[in-house]
């Protein structure tokens, strides 16, 4: 609480005020503040006409989307190499699935006739499936 009316008392000084916007560090920080604002005017001024004559604010517009566009193909292209593992593991036992289905189709016509020459089998480790590699 005693900060407050300490501070209140100083910004409201009218003598203090004054005699710090005479001190030099506080004159040479408006200078220097002056000077960037003017600098950045003219600078921004000067390529207006550039910007404008390059095909302004559609230009833009088309630089951005094919930023994003390359941002977005660079995402694709990332996640791919990182899942590649994955879909390539997924892509081979599709196959290996449709592989099994086209034999027990081709195999099931063929074994109608073999089956009373078939002896059955008690293992029950044939129907476990092997992990892919």
């Amino acid at each position: 609480m005693p900060w407050r009316s300490l501070m209140r008392y100083l910004t409201n000084n009218e003598e203090l005020i004054r005699r710090l916007s005479e001190s030099y560090p506080i004159r040479r920080a408006a200078q220097l503040t002056a000077y960037f604002f003017n600098v950045g005017k003219d600078k921004f001024i000067e390529h207006r006409g550039k910007y404008e004559r390059a095909g302004g604010w559609e230009k833009t517009k088309r630089d951005v989307k094919t930023d994003l566009k390359g941002v977005q193909d660079i995402g694709k292209e990332y996640l791919s190499i990182l899942f590649r593992p994955y879909t390539d593991t997924w892509t081979n036992y599709k196959n290996l699935r449709q592989q099994q289905e086209k034999g027990r189709t081709s195999s099931s016509s063929s074994s109608t006739t073999t089956t009373a020459t078939r002896k059955p089998t008690t293992s029950t480790n044939n129907n476990k499936r092997k992990p892919l590699p």
